[in-house]
C-alpha cells in the first residue's frame, strides 16, 4: 500500500473527527476519553485539540484518498520527552506499514524538536497493539502509566531517538557534509572490485554526496542510490542521478543485488539491531552475492560533533563480535579486518562476506 501522509489543520476538523471517533470506538477509553465525550463535540473543541502548542496531527491517506490512519505527538511533560497519541489504523488496512510510516514521521518531528526519547501508553491487554509498537522500536518501561478503573495501569513504552537524531543531523548539515568529505574514494570500493564481476548490480546505502557510486559506476557496476536523508536523496537527483530516500532499519531494500555496499553507515546502527538489518541485507542479493561494509573500530557507543558540529550517534566495534554477528545472520566467507589509515585520528573496520550459494532467492 502507497501511504501518504499529511498534516492536519484546524480547517480540517470535518475530516478529523470521523477518524478520532473511528479511532475512539476501536479502543474506547484508550486516549483517556470515551466515545461519548467526543461524539457531540462542538468544532470549537476540536480545533482547540488541534492548537496543543508543538502538538503534531498527521492522517495517512491510501491511493484513493481515503483516510486509513492518524496519529499524533505532542512535547512531553518531562523534558527531552516526546509523546505518541491518539494512534489509529483501519482495521482493514492493518499490516500494510501504515502504523509504521505514521510512527516513523511522529518519531522524526520528535528528534527535531529536541527529545530524545519518544513515550506512548497502551492499555494492558492490547496485545496487537504493544507488538507493533516492539516491531517499530518501542519497548515497555519498568514504570506503570495512568491508572485504569479496573485498578490496573496502562503500560508505558518507550522508542529511544538516537537514530531520527542522527538522520536529522545529516538533513540540517549535508551540505556541509559534502564539503568536508574528500574527493577520494574509498578503499571499500576496491574492496568490494575484487569480489564482484564486471556489470554487478549493486545496493548503495548512505550514498550521501555520491563519490563512491560514481567511483562504482566507472568501472562498470551499477550503482542503486539510497541514502535515508532527503536532503541526500534530493542532491544527487538534482546532479541527474537515480536515488532513493531508505531508512536501513524498516524499510525494504529491493532486490535481489549482486552486492550491498555500506561505506560508513551501519555504524549507525543500535547494536542490538545490526543482526536483524544484515540478515534483512542478506535476503535482499542473490545467492552468492557480496557485502562491503565499514564501521569504526572502539569500544561501546558515543555520540560525536566531529566534522559536522551536530551530534551524531555511532556504535564502535571490535572485530570478533561484528564476525560472529555477521555470521549470525546468515552471511558465510566473513572477514573482518582493521583498515585504518596511516595518520588518521580513528580506527576503522572493514567486513566483507557472502551469501550461501545453497541459498535459494528471496
Amino acid at each position: 500500500m502507497t501511504i501518504a501522509l499529511r498534516r492536519v489543520t484546524a480547517d480540517d476538523w470535518e475530516t478529523w473527527r470521523p477518524v478520532r471517533l473511528a479511532a475512539l470506538a476501536d479502543a474506547p477509553g484508550a486516549f483517556g476519553s470515551t466515545l461519548a465525550d467526543w461524539a457531540d463535540a462542538p468544532e470549537h473543541r476540536w480545533r482547540t485539540r488541534l492548537s496543543i502548542p508543538g502538538a503534531l496531527d498527521l492522517l495517512a491517506h491510501a491511493e484513493d484518498d481515503s483516510v486509513v490512519g492518524m496519529a499524533g505527538g505532542v512535547p512531553g511533560s518531562v523534558p527531552g520527552t516526546a509523546e505518541l497519541i491518539s494512534m489509529w489504523v483501519d482495521p482493514a488496512a492493518r499490516g500494510r506499514g501504515v502504523a509504521a510510516a505514521l510512527i516513523r514521521a511522529v518519531a522524526t518531528w520528535a528528534a527535531r524538536t529536541g527529545a530524545h526519547t519518544l513515550e506512548l501508553s497502551v492499555m494492558p491487554d492490547n496485545t496487537g497493539a504493544r507488538r507493533t509498537y516492539e516491531r517499530c522500536g518501542f519497548t515497555a518501561a519498568g514504570d506503570a502509566g495512568d491508572p485504569l478503573p479496573d485498578g490496573r495501569h496502562e503500560i508505558v513504552m518507550r522508542r529511544d531517538l538516537a537514530a531520527e537524531r542522527t538522520l536529522d543531523a545529516y538533513e540540517r548539515a549535508a551540505d556541509r557534509y559534502a564539503e568536508r568529505t574528500d574527493d577520494h574514494r574509498a578503499g571499500l570500493v576496491d574492496d568490494l572490485l575484487a569480489l564482484v564481476p564486471l556489470g554487478a548490480r549493486v545496493l548503495e546505502l548512505g550514498s550521501g554526496p555520491g563519490r563512491d557510486a560514481l567511483a562504482l559506476e566507472t568501472t562498470g557496476l551499477v550503482v542503486d542510490r539510497t541514502d535515508g536523508a532527503r536532503s541526500f536523496v534530493d542532491a544527487l537527483r538534482a546532479d541527474g542521478h537515480d536515488a532513493r530516500q531508505l531508512d536501513v532499519r524498516p524499510d525494504a531494500f529491493g532486490g535481489p543485488y549482486d552486492a550491498v555496499f555500506a561505506n560508513a553507515v551501519l555504524l549507525h546502527v543500535e547494536r542490538g539491531d545490526l543482526g536483524g538489518v544484515l540478515a534483512r541485507l542478506r535476503d535482499a542479493v542473490h545467492p552468492g552475492g557480496v557485502l562491503a561494509a565499514t564501521v569504526k573500530l572502539g569500544e561501546g557507543e558515543a555520540w560525536s560533533t566531529r566534522k559536522l558540529d551536530r551530534a551524531r550517534h555511532f556504535t564502535y566495534w571490535t572485530p570478533e563480535p561484528l564476525a560472529e554477528v555477521v555470521r549470525r545472520s546468515g552471511w558465510t566467507d566473513v572477514d573482518v579486518r582493521e583498515t585504518t589509515r596511516a595518520g588518521a585520528d580513528e580506527r576503522w573496520l572493514t567486513v566483507t562476506a557472502r551469501r550461501p550459494q545453497g541459498a535459494g532467492r528471496p
